[in-house]
């Protein structure tokens, strides 16, 4: 979204005076429409559909398509064939069966991907992993039994 700026001018009139503002807000009077421009937002496929923010806390089941983001407290079931984030202040309690995963934060159960997982920081995990790539930073917790499955021939 495009947005026309505007620049403060010097005050007409001391501050001192009761409800003066130090702007001019005349030019605000003769608004249209036509002075902003909106531009459709692409969809990205590299920007989650959905966020769970921090202090959002969730049970039961959800399905998302492509991305989703969780920030926040998760506890129950995860369907998609998408990709998964869980950033670093992310819980969740609930077996994980995706493409792609990208954790951060911590997972109690087990966690399979069909493609990519990548455990980056001080992620937690307390469950088994079975990923065609794994990629683990230095300082993730892992508690459980580790599969990474050889990686088809043609």
């Amino acid at each position: 979204m495009m947005f026309k700026r505007y620049s403060k001018e010097p005050p007409e009139k001391p501050m001192s005076e009761p409800h003066s503002s130090p702007y001019n807000l005349s030019r605000f009077s003769s608004y249209s429409p036509t002075e902003v421009e909106t531009k459709p937002t692409p969809p990205s496929s590299e920007e989650p559909e959905t966020i769970l923010g921090e202090n959002i806390s969730v049970k039961g089941q959800l399905k998302f398509d492509s991305m989703l983001r969780i920030d926040g407290t998760f506890e129950g079931e995860l369907l998609s064939e998408g990709k998964l984030i869980i950033g670093p202040t992310g819980h969740v309690k609930a077996n994980i069966d995706l493409k792609e995963a990208f954790i951060s934060g911590k997972v109690e159960g087990n966690i399979t991907v069909s493609g990519r997982l990548v455990l980056r920081g001080h992620a937690e995990i307390v469950g088994d992993i079975t990923a065609q790539s794994l990629s683990v930073d230095e300082g993730v917790s892992i508690l459980g039994h580790v599969t990474v499955l050889p990686t088809p021939q043609n």
